[in-house]
């Protein structure tokens, strides 16, 4: 598939603000239908499993495992409520082009679906309630994890972007984008996407594993949307490298550490880390005390975040490794 952009499609694409809620709930859906050895593998994939609520059960109807997908139930916006009054307010026609398409089964559709199709608002009610209880019961208990993940992926990106401009960033989000020329080509499909000078918002997502997807929305709705794979919000570190942190501050306190290579609000530490928010802040507490963690507020929460120090022990330098030492409970005592 090619992707040409024009001047003012260059001008217009961004990163999204946040991760969008409705698109991380249609990746969900897929992730779940999906016989992919990723998918099926996602620790994501099998809690959700276990939390799907039967009132979610109409979008399995809706949502095929492969596409074409209908693009009216994921607007990419980033507020749940904004997004379910944007399906909410889907015109017939939209629903009587996207809704037939998307059902396999090799008997008739069920009524509901039919009605739908039909432009029925009770039926495209029961869309609305289906995706916010998926969301509930699904998205939203790792919705911390999530807007990290997506931070992290951003992140990462900024040194490219101010290296080698817009141009280098859509060339390296995914093994299967290239950019050549004037034009984003991603591999296995075939044909054009016209982005129409609207440009293209880039949203990295946590939950999908698959291919990068590129969806065409409306401005209200999002907007063109590239959806690809973010990559793990925590980096991978030498299995001496931790070891040698948790002997010198304990398991826990290494994990805030390791987190905090990015920074995070206490909500995403303790998602980060697998513990509760005031768990998470005691800890960060204590690695300020020892001039590891630099805290500061933001709104009505607050933001921790590494000091030199900190990143120094972090990357091994033995300078930082100087101020700390290892009491007896495997627990940091600081100097």
């Amino acid at each position: 598939m090619r992707v040409p952009f024009t001047l003012d499609d260059l001008a217009a694409t961004r990163f999204g603000e946040g991760p969008a809620p409705l698109a991380e709930v249609w990746a969900g859906l897929v992730e779940l239908r999906s016989r992919s050895a990723v998918a099926a593998q996602s620790r994501w994939a099998a809690r959700a499993r276990r939390a799907f609520p039967a009132t979610a059960r109409p979008l399995l109807d809706l949502v095929p495992a492969s596409p074409p997908w209908p693009s009216f139930i994921d607007p990419a916006v980033p507020d749940l409520n904004e997004a379910l009054e944007i399906v909410r307010a889907t015109p017939r026609s939209a629903l009587t082009e996207e809704v037939p398409v998307s059902w396999r089964g090799a008997t008739r559709p069920p009524s509901w679906l039919r009605a739908l199709a039909d432009g029925d608002r009770p039926a495209l009610e029961t869309v609305v309630r289906a995706l916010r209880d998926f969301y509930t019961a699904c998205i939203a208990p790792g919705w911390a994890q999530i807007v990290t993940t997506f931070r992290a992926d951003l992140a990462d990106r900024i040194p490219v972007l101010a290296t080698g401009g817009l141009a280098a960033v859509l060339d390296t989000l995914h093994d299967d984008l290239a950019w050549r020329g004037d034009a984003l080509e991603r591999s296995g499909r075939s044909g054009e996407f016209s982005l129409g000078g609207r440009g293209l918002q880039i949203l990295p997502s946590a939950v999908w594993t698959g291919p990068p997807l590129f969806a065409a929305q409306d401005t209200d709705a999002g907007g063109n949307a590239l959806i690809y794979p973010a990559r793990p919000a925590l980096p991978p570190y030498e299995t001496g490298q931790a070891s040698d942190l948790t002997g010198l501050l304990g398991h826990t306190r290494a994990a805030v550490l390791r987190a905090l290579g990015r920074p995070l609000s206490t909500s995403e530490l303790a998602a980060c880390v697998g513990t509760s928010a005031p768990s998470a802040s005691e800890h960060a507490t204590a690695l300020r005390a020892a001039g590891l963690v630099h805290t500061v507020r933001r709104g009505r929460g607050v933001v921790h975040s590494l000091t030199p120090l900190g990143r120094s022990l972090l990357n091994g330098n033995s300078n930082g490794h100087a101020v700390v030492r290892s009491g007896g409970n495997g627990d940091a005592r600081f100097t």
